[in-house]
Formats: C-alpha cells, structure tokens, sequence
C-alpha cells in the first residue's frame, strides 16, 4: 500500500489532517531535492555547450520554462531560520576587567565560533545575517523576524520566563547549578564538562514570539560548548529537522563532545528527540 493509499484509509480525520501534513512535508522536500538535481543537470549541459534551445528540447518545454526551471529556488529550511530574508544573531557579552582599572565588554571566542556557525549556515540559505550583541541582564526585542539567541538564563535572567513557553524542555537551577530538563518525563541533564568530561548538553529549539507572529530560534548550551554543539546539529540536520517541524512549534537537546585543549568540536548527536508542540501562530 502506498503513502497516499494508506492516508486515505485513515478513519480519525484529526490523525489524517496530520498524516496529510506530515507527508505533503515530505513530498515538498523530495521535489525540492529532484529540482536541485534537475537543475544540476542542466547546469551540466550548459558546461559542455549546449544552448537553452536545445536543452528545452531534449526537456520537452519551452525555453521560457526551461529558464524558469533552472532558476535556484529558495531553500524550504530557511524557514527555520527566518520567514524573510535576514537573520539577526544574539550573543552575549560580559564585562572584563583591564589595567588601569579599566573595564570593557568583550566576546568569548567560542560565542565568536556560534556566530561564524549560524551565519554562515544563513549564507548557505541565501539569508544575509548581522549580530546583535546582549549585554548582562539587558531585554532583548524578540518580537522580529529572523531572530537566533544563544544567551543562556544564566547571562539573562529573564529569559527563565520566555523558555516556561515550552511544554516539552527547558533550563532549572538547583544547589549544583544549571541543568536541562525534560518536563514530560522528569529526566535531568547535567552538563558532563561539570564533572570533568569534554562533554556538554544544549537546547535547539523553536520558541513563539510574545506578541505571537511567529517564532525565534534559541540555542544555548549548559556552558558554551553545548551551544555550539546545538549549532552543529542544526547546520548537519537542518533538512530533517525542517520536516520534522512541520511548520510547528519544537525543540530537542543535543550532546556534544570536544577535544579538551582546543576545544573543537569532535561529534554532535541527539540527547532527548525533537518533539512539536503546536503550530507556529502569526497574525
């Protein structure tokens, strides 16, 4: 029996209208990748010298369509991203002390490698990018588009509130410090990099903007690493994820290991899987 089959012997519509967008997902994502390669091979043919004209005729299309059909489209996992064509990218920074009793805010170089991460994974999108940085403490405007903020609840207090918006994952804070958490099974995540280990914990996620148009991507590690392990996984998965999604609110948490002296990144993978929660509301 074929996936079309199957949906239309679902009985419960609720469970089909969610096949349905499931599998449409799927099938956006399948001609996505057949266009690539189609216009691969056209790319191919113009190399060795043949001309739109004779292309279309071997396609069977006008040459007006055949223009049309080697055009580069948009990427469908920008969206993850940004709806539009920019992404901003939050970082914090802290406050260092200088000789001479002066002081300035500096950036850490593993947040400099999140930034470098993200935007290039935005170029790769056709996204431009710029980055915002976010002082100790200091609100930050949520409410836009194309929005990624890797600042932990530790550097910006109040995001503890804005992260109660997901049902499935978040951050708490006991006596031994921070930690990840799963809500629907009561299962904790402590960072492994507190006892030690090359080995930290990040959240990945899609949250909903508090004037509810759309959603902001939020990234951050226990310690820096995880955040950077969550921006890993992002740019290795970001087409599954994208199917996954489904256009929904969601979020999973990764681990990720790191080489002790440079600490660059060695291996990225799943700690607790991606789950939705409702779809993306805008206005």
């Amino acid at each position: 029996m074929s996936a079309l089959e199957r949906l239309r012997t679902i009985g419960d519509p609720k469970e089909r209208l969610r096949e349905a967008g499931e599998l449409l997902a799927e099938v956006q994502s399948t001609a996505a990748e057949i266009g690539e390669i189609r216009r691969g091979a056209i790319d191919e043919l113009r190399a060795q010298g043949m001309t739109l004209a004779q292309i279309a005729t071997i396609v069977g299309v006008s040459v007006a369509r055949l223009s049309q059909l080697s055009a580069p489209r948009k990427k469908p996992e920008r969206a993850l991203l940004s709806s539009g064509n920019h992404v901003t990218v939050g970082v914090p920074v802290e406050e260092a002390s200088y000789p001479g009793g002066r002081s300035r805010l500096v950036l850490h170089k593993e947040d400099t490698e999140f930034v470098s991460q993200i935007q290039n994974l935005a170029s790769s999108l056709g996204l431009t990018s710029d980055v915002e940085h976010v002082e100790p403490d200091q609100f930050i405007d949520l409410n836009r588009d194309g929005m990624v903020l890797t600042c932990g609840p530790r550097q910006s207090p109040w995001l503890e509130q804005i992260l109660a918006a997901d049902s499935e994952y978040g951050f708490l804070k006991d006596e031994q410090g921070w930690y990840l958490f799963d809500r629907r099974s009561g299962e904790k995540y402590r960072s492994p990099a507190d006892r030690g280990e090359s080995r930290d914990y990040g959240y990945l996620g899609a949250l909903p903007r508090p004037d509810g148009n759309g959603t902001w991507l939020y990234i951050a590690g226990i310690h820096a690493a995880g955040s950077r392990g969550g921006a890993r996984y992002l740019e290795q998965h970001i087409s599954e994820i994208h199917r996954q999604a489904n256009n929904s609110l969601w979020s999973c948490l990764i681990s990720c290991d790191y080489e002790p002296n440079t600490r660059e990144l060695l291996n990225v993978e799943l700690l607790s899987p991606l789950r939705r929660r409702g779809r993306v509301k805008t206005k």
